[in-house]
């Protein structure tokens, strides 16, 4: 009979695991796994009953130990989970991706970081594509920490809910998240809503003054209905991030930046960060060069999960075109492709944007990831 071994944190009661593995033994971590740890476990069934954002680095070491049984229960991650999922260890975990459902929005934000005001018409990804493209990223990893179904505005998609459940059925692992700006909540369907909760997925909402005047009526609708929401901090500016003339130099952008985690999906391509994907919109609008080739096609048969988070772990070229410090601008609604222009996202080269912003960005960084992650770990049961 193969040995069993709970990994799991003293915070965390395992006796609904010990249930289901009686013989198993319990390992308390004290601080984060190790290598050294996991060679005492040579041969054993291993189980990591640990906080989502622990399973990739963990997972990660049991490649090179030649472990053959892995699963993990990310407790904090699905409150209905009832046993532990199976991680194939030849694969990588994914820490986030996001993508677009719908690149139309009906806010037009002045300054919108995915160029969605550029853009003309109804478009939303397509559903076959996108189950596609799911498939694709688990046979390179085996799971992902964060998903964020976004827009533009996805809440406009008819078909929200089959995105969600298509999400959640390959990657049973995840936190799953819609990201919107709420406005449109109180119109979804009881069957929709019942959908979402039913898979374990949750509301990141953004909360601009529009959203602000419908708060109550947005959140009545969700706890009526016993869906898990995050309603975030008043949004009073979006940062400008685009240089006006590209640097020589990818690494200090990329250094500096708080936002090297968020990885774009959409149309057979992944990106390392929202900018590079959505690019084109900006060049398109107004006739600009920035780079557009900072993806990875998942088209290629040679591609390796492993392979692909180094290269998303280094700069990119993409990089030198964003600044090393993210300059403000007011929040505006309303703003349509029309009346849209480049200073809405170019950082203006003055000495404050070139030096001083940089320097304060950099000592700031390990602070802002703390707070980022705190407010998105933040839930609010319903």
């Amino acid at each position: 009979m193969t040995r069993t071994v709970i990994f799991c944190k003293k915070a965390y009661d395992p006796s609904a695991l010990t249930a289901m593995f009686p013989a198993a033994e319990v390992c308390v971590l004290r601080g984060e796994i190790t290598a050294e740890t996991l060679r005492r476990y040579e041969g054993c069934r291993l189980i990591f009953a640990l906080p989502n954002a622990g399973l990739q680095a963990a997972t990660a070491l049991c490649r090179d130990g030649g472990f053959a049984e892995v699963l993990v229960f990310p407790y904090d991650a699905r409150s209905d989970l009832r046993e532990p999922i199976p991680a194939d260890v030849s694969k990588p975990r994914l820490d986030y991706f996001e993508t677009e459902i719908s690149e139309t929005c009906i806010l037009n934000c002045r300054g919108c970081c995915d160029f969605c005001n550029l853009l003309s018409g109804r478009r939303f990804y397509d559903f076959d594509v996108f189950r596609a493209d799911l498939a694709r990223l688990r046979s390179l990893f085996w799971g992902v920490e964060r998903i964020r179904l976004m827009g533009g505005e996805p809440l406009l998609n008819p078909r929200l809910a089959e995105y969600v459940e298509e999400s959640r059925a390959v990657f049973p692992d995840s936190d799953l998240r819609i990201v919107t700006n709420g406005l449109l909540i109180p119109t979804l369907s009881p069957e929709t809503l019942a959908r979402i909760k039913a898979a374990e997925c949750s509301f990141d909402i953004s909360n601009y003054p529009p959203t602000r005047a419908k708060k109550a009526e947005i959140e009545k609708t969700l706890r009526a209905a016993g869906v898990r929401y995050n309603l975030g901090l008043p949004v009073h500016i979006f940062l400008r991030n685009l240089r006006q003339t590209p640097s020589d130099d990818p690494a200090p952008a990329f250094r500096n930046c708080i936002f090297t985690h968020c990885h774009m999906l959409g149309s057979g391509r992944l990106a390392p960060c929202s900018y590079a994907y959505c690019a084109g919109r900006f060049n398109d609008r107004f006739g600009q060069t920035y780079p557009e080739t900072d993806y990875v096609d998942l088209s290629d048969p040679d591609l390796d999960g492993w392979d692909i988070l180094r290269r998303f772990s280094a700069p990119h070229d993409f990089c030198r075109c964003c600044g090393s410090g993210i300059s403000p601008i007011r929040w505006k609604g309303g703003c349509l492709r029309a009346a849209a222009r480049p200073e809405d996202w170019q950082i203006p080269p003055t000495f404050f944007n070139e030096y001083l912003l940089p320097v304060a960005q950099r000592i700031l960084k390990p602070t802002a990831v703390k707070l980022r992650a705190l407010v998105q770990k933040k839930h609010e049961e319903t």
